[in-house]
């Protein structure tokens, strides 16, 4: 078993990267408790796997796609439309989290996903590579092309261009 102590500085590293990655699929609350769940399942396992944050990043998009897909079978049934939630706590902050994030929603979800991944989840191009169940050239290709999408979309150069490496 992991010790309290170790699962709690694991928590206190990723916690909050991995709310923000589950929020590509589920709003906040939704979110929190994929993240919350994950950490449970980490804290059963005999020991912890040798790459904690891609184990994480796993759990949290299996726990989080499986919850988009839940509710997107309510929202169908109840007609309801869910709105997103700005991810920073600052007011001069949120203005700027909805519109990366009305920019993100736009991107195709391969792109999505890796931009996430690697800028607010640390997780090298590698690790990336496994998650999505592709090579790790491919992964940076989708990087790159995201954030091209992005600075296009955006009409100005984006600051994180020259920061991908691995």
């Amino acid at each position: 078993m992991i010790g309290p102590e170790r699962l709690g500085a694991i928590f206190d590293a990723h916690a909050a990267n991995l709310v923000l990655f589950a929020r590509q699929w589920c709003d906040g609350t939704t979110a929190e408790d994929v993240v919350q769940e994950a950490f449970l399942s980490l804290a059963k396992q005999s020991e912890a796997p040798v790459e904690v944050a891609a184990w994480l990043h796993r759990a949290v998009r299996n726990g989080a796609v499986s919850a988009f897909r839940g509710k997107t079978r309510r929202q169908r049934r109840e007609g309801a439309v869910a709105v997103g939630e700005a991810c920073f706590a600052r007011t001069d902050d949120q203005i700027d989290a909805r519109e990366a994030t009305r920019l993100l929603e736009g991107l195709p979800p391969e792109n999505r996903e890796v931009i996430v991944t690697r800028t607010w989840g640390g997780l090298s191009f590698d690790q990336i590579g496994r998650l999505q169940g592709c090579s790790t050239a491919t992964a940076f290709r989708r990087y790159r092309e995201g954030l091209a999408l992005l600075q296009e979309r955006m009409g100005r150069p984006c600051p994180n261009t020259n920061s991908a490496t691995t």
